[in-house]
Order: C-alpha cells, then structure tokens, then sequence
C-alpha cells in the first residue's frame, strides 16, 4: 500500500484536537449544585493542560461511594477508515468519525477516525446498571489530549476528584478510583497523590510498568518484521505521520494477504507465519486470540488424514500452528500500538524536551539487545517444531535468530534512543508502586496490547512497599480461559468458525475482555471486592472480601496464579 498525504493533511493532523469542540468550563455557582438522584450531569472542568469533559451518573438511591473511572488509550490521530476498520475504531463509540481530504487519493475515502474526548463512566457498558443498582455513583472523565495522556488524565482525574468533594454530589462517604488500560494506570497514580481523598484503586489491564515497557515489546515485534518480512518498515523515529500510516499499512496489509493466503513467504525469504510467531514469543505476546486458542486441531484431520487434509486447505493441522495463527491475529494490535502509539509519544517527547528533526526521538534502545536470549527454553521446547516447519530454509528458527542478532551492537542498522527522549517520556506522570491506598489489581491473562505481567510486577512492588503494614489490603486477580478451548468449526469447515469461536471465548483471552453472565460479574464484582477490602478491619475479613472476586465465573480461584513474566530486551 502506497500513502501520500499533502501539506494540507499535515495541517489538519496538527490541528486535529479542533475537531472535538469542548463543552464550556463550569462556573463556581453551577459547581455548587449536585447531581440529582438518578440524574446525570455532564460538563466540562478546566486544568494548565486544557478543558476536559465530565459525566456523572447518580444511582435512585446513593450508597455514599463514588467510583471515579478513567478512560483508556485513545489514538490522537485520523486514522484512514481503510486502517481503522479492521482495528475495531470505526465501531468504537470512543472514537469520531472525521473527514480528512487527502486520504482519498491514497486510501479510497476520506473518511477517518480519531480519539474522541468524550467521558466514560465504566469500562463495561453492562457494569452500569448494576452498579448503580447497588447504589454507587458513577462518575468520568475525558482528556484534554489523546494518545499516551498520562499528565492530562491525572489533571482531569483530580479535577473532577476536586469537583466532586466541592458538592457535586451529595453525601458522599469515600471515592474509589479505577480505569481501564491506560486509564488504569492513570487512576493508580491518582490514588498515589491523593491518598487522602481516594480510599481505595482498581486499575484493569493496566500498563503499570510504564511507557518505556509497553513499547519495548512492541519495538521487538516491529524490528523482528523489519528484518525478516517487511525491510522497508520505519519502526521508530517517525518523522511525519506518513510514515507511521505507511509502517501501519505494510503490517495490516500483509497480515491480510497471510490471512487470505495470497502471501506465504516475505520479501526477503523467510516464511510470515514463523517469522511472525517467533515476533510476538520475543515479545511477550500471547499465544491464544479470540478466534484461537493455541490448542485445538481442526478435527476434519480425524477423518481426512494429514496429507489429504493440508492438500484440502484444512487448518490448522496442530496445537503450534493453532498458535502461529493466534500471533497473526495479535499481532495488528501491537503494531498499532507499536506504531501510531510510538508516533504521538514520540511527538510529544519531541515537545517536552525541545528535540529538533535532525535528531531521534526514540526513547526505546534496541542496539544491544540479544534477541536469541529473548525465546526461553520453554518456547523452544513447544514452539520449536513449528517455528522449524519450512520447506524455504533448513533449521528455520535459528536462521532467523541468527538474521535478528548479526546487527547487536550496529548503531545504524538498530535503533539507539536519546537521552532526552528517555528523560520526557520517565517524566510523565506514572504509577510507583507505593502501597498508599487498598489496591485491587485484574488483568485477562491473554492480553495481546497489555501483558499481564505488568499487574504481577505491580503487586510484587505494592507488596515489598506495604510489607509493614499491619493490614496490607492489595490482591491480583486473572482471569483465565476454560482449559478445554474455545477454537470451533462449522461441519466440514477447512477453518475456524470466528464467530462462534469469539462467542465461546467467555474468559480470559482479549485486551480488556472482562465477561460475566450477570451484567459484567467480573469487573461488577471486582467493584465490590475492592469495597469490601476497603471496609476490612481484621484479617480474616479482608480475606473474606477477597473471596468474592475468586468466587466469580472466569477468574482465578486463589492467590497462587502468576503469568508469564515481562519481557525485558535490555535486561543483563
């Protein structure tokens, strides 16, 4: 796919935050009247950083707490509808659908979609009623920036925090605080600055381990492409957002030729699907999507025989190449993090520290990373025989290893980061991991955006920082899959029926994909866990108030769970 965009495109890009008109700020006589019993409310409060909309959600009958919700990661640029499509922006009511002329010479339409300011006051529309049900107040906000807006979520957090204590709503006992991906992130550090204003913290599928970690993975999966499937991607320093539509491009298009099978082996020699594969088990990602589930063979093999069976277009033929397609399909939404993601931090690094074009603003260093040593023995062990099956090159996964380390160490063939970058993007705000209020973390276990090894790592942090308190209320939570797959096929059908795999994938698997037959029972009753922990005053009460979120469809059943630990590239 060729990308070409004007002058005038890139006036509109720089300019997109004028597409959202904001609500006007809120005056302190408006600020004195509370939101009525089953009202909703909405608004807009004014920071340094700019306005950011509210919206509060008051219950028929109030219960005192307030649940203070922060929305996720949002891109800030007009992504092409031909790109935002198969991303799921274009169904997402988070984003606005806008017109960007010069896309239509080069993708067909003018049509786009962009991070929309609005608030959200849950991260699962089914939570809401029952939330209110129970008698909280919902109440959210929006940012005055998209992207990685870590700074203005937590001005806007604390604003509505602000507002909220000055009378907003009455009667109003604690507040807890939560968010969903990068809004959780956003609402832990909230907590940290203000522990005597929240009593209590559920981040969900947060990318506690920072910015820097969240695109380390992403910077494997793209260099790993760029060595041996698409030579002609950026990966980072992105200069223009062209370029970053250009890498995005590149990654969906072939992802799709792979899919339809019109593409097999890259440019430069190497089979997609393994190289691929041997991207995303670098990485960190994980091994199951929402259509496969790393396991299940189709089970027209029974009857038909291998080699009747591959001459047909069965698939897949085994639990390894279940996987393989598994990666292809987490592997879109790395990269879109990997790429429009890096795009705007980038951006914003260059802003904050007064970068010039002339130099890099990348903030992630890849020059010395061993790639060998980021496959375990345990990925080798299952993963091996698939990652060697090739009829292109012999002892396929160590030429392709051996193709992604002969450049450790060159400078101009990897990419090195700029101090300054580094410095802007450690300087935004970011979660520590101080024990300061009760904390309850959840993450699906098969995340392909945010790896689940930031909640344990976060846990371990909150554990060693309160280990002297006399009643540590922290607790992690995962939630997992049925041990029995989930992967379905039609009668006779060559491959998966996604639809009725998606249906069946009810825990587990999926950025943010909490579930539960009662109205969202996993993230509902996550709420009335936290609460719980918050109301303990002993220790056998606080292991009761734990109990219930163990208890609940999909989730892990004790304390003893753990994920797969971080990928850490540059680890020694």
């Amino acid at each position: 796919m060729r990308i070409k965009m004007s002058r005038r495109v890139i006036a509109v890009l720089a300019t997109s935050g004028l597409l959202l008109a904001a609500a006007p700020a809120l005056t302190p006589a408006q600020a004195a009247d509370a939101c009525a019993l089953g009202a909703t409310c909405e608004g807009s409060l004014t920071g340094s950083l700019g306005a950011s909309t509210f919206k509060i959600v008051m219950p028929t009958t109030f219960n005192g707490t307030v649940l203070l919700f922060s929305h996720g990661y949002r891109v800030a640029t007009p992504v092409p509808a031909a790109l935002a499509t198969p991303l799921g922006f274009a169904a997402n009511p988070a984003y606005v659908k806008t017109s960007v002329s010069a896309f239509a010479a080069a993708f067909g339409s003018d049509v786009a979609y962009v991070g929309g300011g609005g608030a959200d006051v849950a991260d699962n529309p089914l939570a809401i009623p029952a939330l209110l049900a129970q008698g909280y107040a919902l109440a959210g906000t929006g940012y005055a920036k998209q992207g990685w807006a870590t700074a203005e979520g937590v001005e806007s957090g604390e604003n509505l925090l602000k507002y909220i204590n000055g009378g907003a709503i009455a009667g109003v006992k604690k507040t807890l605080v939560w968010g969903e991906s990068l809004g959780g992130l956003i609402a832990q550090t909230i907590a940290e600055r203000n522990p005597g204003k929240v009593a209590g913290s559920l981040p969900t599928c947060a990318p506690l381990a920072g910015p820097e970690q969240a695109f380390s993975g992403a910077m494997t999966v793209m260099y790993t492409w760029k060595t041996l499937i698409a030579p002609t991607l950026r990966v980072a320093n992105y200069q223009s957002y062209t370029q970053a539509l250009t890498d995005l491009g590149t990654v969906l298009t072939t992802l799709g030729g792979v899919a339809a099978g019109t593409v097999t082996t890259s440019a430069v020699g190497y089979p997609v699907a393994q190289a691929n594969l041997l991207a995303g088990l670098m990485a960190g990602l994980p091994t199951k999507s929402t259509v496969y589930d790393g396991q299940t063979v189709n089970p027209a093999f029974a009857t038909l025989g291998t080699l009747a069976a591959l001459g047909g277009g069965y698939s897949p033929a085994s639990a390894g190449a279940n996987t393989a397609a598994a990666m292809l399909q987490n592997v879109g939404g790395a990269a879109a993090l990997g790429i429009l993601g890096r795009y705007e931090l980038e951006q914003r690094a260059r802003t904050i520290a007064s970068i010039p074009a002339t130099e890099t603003a990348n903030y992630n260093d890849n020059v010395n990373v061993s790639y060998t040593n980021l496959l375990s023995s345990e990925q080798r062990g299952e993963f091996g025989d698939t990652l060697n099956a090739s009829t292109v090159m012999p002892n396929l996964l160590n030429a392709m290893l051996a193709k992604l380390d002969a450049s450790k160490g060159d400078a101009t063939a990897r990419f090195g980061a700029n101090a300054a970058a580094v410095k802007a993007v450690r300087a935004l705000p970011a979660a520590k991991g101080v024990y300061s209020v009760p904390t309850l973390l959840i993450t699906t276990t098969y995340d392909p955006i945010v790896a689940a090894g930031n909640t344990s790592e976060f846990y371990a942090k909150l554990a060693k920082s309160g280990a002297k308190s006399k009643l540590l209320k922290i607790a992690q939570y995962y939630t997992v899959p049925s041990p029995d797959g989930y992967t379905k096929f039609a009668t006779g059908g060559k491959s998966p029926d996604a639809a009725a795999s998606a249906a069946a994938n009810t825990s587990g698997v999926g950025h943010c994909s909490f579930f539960g037959s009662e109205a969202g029972a996993q993230i509902t009753n996550a709420v009335k866990t936290l609460n719980a922990m918050v109301n303990a005053k002993t220790t056998s009460a606080l292991k009761k108030a734990k109990a219930i979120e163990y208890a609940t469809a999909g989730v892990n059943n004790d304390g003893l769970y753990e994920p797969d630990a971080l990928k850490r590239p540059n680890a020694k």
